[in-house]
């Protein structure tokens, strides 16, 4: 039986077979990932007396814990979802219905319009392990869930990343942390307090600010100085060019002319 489970998993898998326990399933309390027993290729069977057995299904395209060689499980069909631990296929839930941290894939889509954003999945969203829609419009009172990541910044210092999930209309509103109520999402240059404040969906220095990724846009008079600025600086550099060669041609034109002055008076004398 061992045998045939190793050949399924992978020579990479270090505890297929080994004892395991569910209540041992967790979420990393510094990059909330989840974590057991088993390693990225198998999941535990049971509470009591588990064992790390082979991984049933996967959610991403290119799972984590496989190398090119190994073949993964497969990816779950259209109205099913992988939960984190990898043990099989589950339909997705409805309204109400229990969900994983950060899993909007496991609630099922409300199909309305407007829903859909970057920040849920088709409209849905998993809250405090609770499927629900993000469909609640301005004055409404919300929900919310706060997710603090630690990390280190490109010099080595250490900072936190605060993240802000909500019921709201993603691409219109937000649920303010302090009236708890739905607020239309803060323009550039207005005071926040989370990314998810703001409409660019970056807040710096509790301001709205331009994301990275926006283009740099240069207004026209900027363009009318630059062009004057380069067409006087050539002007300028053409102008001196040819005071510096008019120079040069004097200079060796007196040279010249002493120097016939000096030969006429030698032949003279």
């Amino acid at each position: 039986m061992l045998s045939s489970l190793a050949t399924t998993s992978g020579p990479s898998s270090t505890t297929l077979g080994k004892p395991c326990s569910i209540s041992a399933n967790r979420l990393d309390p510094r990059t909330r990932r989840f974590t057991s027993d088993c390693d990225a290729q198998t999941f535990c069977s049971g509470a009591i007396n588990g064992t790390c057995l082979p991984r049933q299904c996967r959610r991403e395209e290119f799972p984590f814990g496989y190398r090119a060689d190994q073949r993964p499980p497969a990816l779950c069909p259209v109205g099913s979802f992988c939960p984190d631990e990898g043990d099989a296929c589950h339909p997705v839930g409805a309204v109400g219905q229990p969900c994983q941290f950060n899993r909007d894939d496991q609630c099922a889509s409300s199909y309305t319009a407007g829903l859909a954003d970057y920040n849920n999945s088709n409209g849905s969203i998993c809250l405090r392990s609770v499927c629900t829609y993000a469909n609640l419009t301005e004055k409404e009172p919300c929900i919310f869930e706060l997710s603090t990541y630690a990390d280190l910044d490109n010099i080595g210092l250490g900072f936190k990343n605060t993240i802000v999930r909500d019921n709201c209309q993603t691409a219109q509103f937000f649920c303010s942390t302090a009236t708890q109520v739905c607020e239309r999402l803060r323009l550039v240059g207005q005071q926040c307090q989370y990314h998810r404040d703001c409409q660019s969906y970056t807040c710096h220095q509790n301001v709205c600010s331009s994301p990275p990724e926006e283009p740099f846009e240069v207004a026209l008079w900027q363009y009318a100085v630059t062009t004057l600025a380069v067409v006087l600086a050539m002007a300028a550099t053409c102008i001196m060019l040819v005071a510096m060669h008019r120079r040069y041609r004097l200079k060796h034109y007196q040279e010249i002319r002493d120097y016939c002055d000096e030969q006429i008076r030698y032949v003279a004398n």
